[in-house]
């Protein structure tokens, strides 16, 4: 999302490049936290009442996560533990996540544990649930097919992609030109468990018709920059060679030749659909009043802390009008028209710390008494052991 809200304006270019600098980090810490508030109005009394009692229930939400990573140069190397915590007035809900792998031995190691809420557990087979933690081995449990992943091929490809990636991304930002500039900028101290710092702070607004504007641009733009089609041909054959399907060099082979067959024309009529799609939901609105305002804090080159408001608008009657113009998988017109609309606002703000500072991750510590690992309570529900 951040990519296609920067472009080529030195602003818009700033947070890119500070976005892709903070990605690159060996270790750092950051606190996140959502709210939500929904509201409903113009349905009939009967579904009112519903939709009141529903959003009753989501209103007042935070979510917050608290995360720390530390990782090599080579990012081969890396531990992170993730702290997520959902409060409601009615509940707390904690739920601790740790992960640990090293890709660098012949046997790559992957190892993700949780420790599980009290709701969680008391759904869990009668065996397990007096054990607090669930270890998750990804590179260990068995593949449906019987195909293992060639990890050092993996590592390889991975690498490779990486780089094209950045290199991608960088060049096509440049030419990337909406023809408006969604960013002002200023500078400002903000205070941080870091200290007071002297920071750029850059905000990005959108309203409704500037977001539709915004994906109308993107998409043409991309389907016909040269550069954009071969990064995705080299993302889909990565995605190809790694699938673990029977079938994967046939279809390897039919996405070759399908993407060297999508010529100009192809493309003009792919663009053409897509563009008379944009023209009907000109009538829908997809942003709320407060629309799409984003703020963006640089430091040193880092991007310390992101905030903003997303604001959500869902008429229920204006889009199954549009889903009706576009006969989508040959909809019929439903005899009872839906009615209401839908309005979310979503506050994010997340404040990053101790960028390439040492972190201390504890992990817990393991035994078969407190423990079980997913595989094993898969192979008992496989087996026909059912849960209380």
């Amino acid at each position: 999302m951040l990519f296609v809200l920067t472009g080529c304006s030195l602003n818009q270019q700033e947070i890119f490049n500070a976005a892709l600098k903070t990605q690159d980090v060996n270790s750092k810490q950051a606190h996140t936290e959502l709210t939500f508030h929904l509201s409903g109005s113009g349905f009939n009394s009967d579904a009112q009442q519903q939709v009141d009692n529903a959003l009753m229930l989501l209103n007042n939400t935070t979510l917050s996560f608290d995360t720390k990573v530390k990782g090599n140069e080579d990012k081969t190397v890396a531990q992170a533990q993730v702290i997520m915590n959902v409060a409601t007035p009615q509940m707390n809900l904690n739920v601790p996540i740790w992960v640990d792998s090293d890709l660098t031995e012949t046997t790559p190691k992957l190892t993700e544990i949780i420790k599980l809420p009290q709701i969680a557990k008391a759904s869990l087979p009668e065996q397990f649930q007096n054990k607090d933690y669930m270890v998750l081995t990804p590179l260990t449990m068995k593949d449906p097919t019987g195909n293992t992943l060639d990890m050092t091929k993996f590592l390889e490809f991975s690498k490779t992609l990486r780089t094209k990636e950045i290199s991608f991304l960088e060049s096509y930002a440049k030419q990337f030109n909406p023809n408006f500039d969604t960013v002002s900028s200023s500078s400002e101290y903000l205070t941080t468990d870091d200290g007071s710092k002297l920071v750029s702070r850059y905000e990005i607004r959108l309203d409704d018709k500037q977001l539709k504007d915004l994906i109308r641009y993107t998409v043409n733009n991309f389907v016909q920059n040269k550069e954009a089609l071969a990064f995705v041909k080299d993302f889909m054959d990565f995605s190809l060679q790694m699938s673990q399907t029977p079938d994967k060099e046939k279809n390897l082979a039919a996405f070759d030749q399908a993407f060297a067959q999508f010529d100009e024309d192809k493309q003009a009529d792919f663009l053409a659909g897509f563009n008379n799609v944009m023209d009907q939901l000109q009538g829908v609105r997809i942003l709320g009043d407060k629309g799409l305002d984003l703020q963006y804090y640089l430091y040193n080159g880092y991007l310390i802390k992101e905030s903003g408001v997303i604001n959500l608008n869902l008429d229920l009657a204006k889009m199954s009008q549009f889903m009706q113009a576009l006969k989508v998988n040959g909809q019929q017109s439903s005899p009872v028209e839906p009615e209401g609309t839908l309005d979310m606002l979503i506050n994010f703000n997340t404040d990053v710390t101790g960028i390439n500072a040492p972190v201390d991750i504890s992990f817990p510590e393991l035994d078969k008494t407190n423990s079980f690992n997913m595989t094993e309570m898969t192979d008992l529900l496989g087996k026909g052991v059912k849960k209380d």
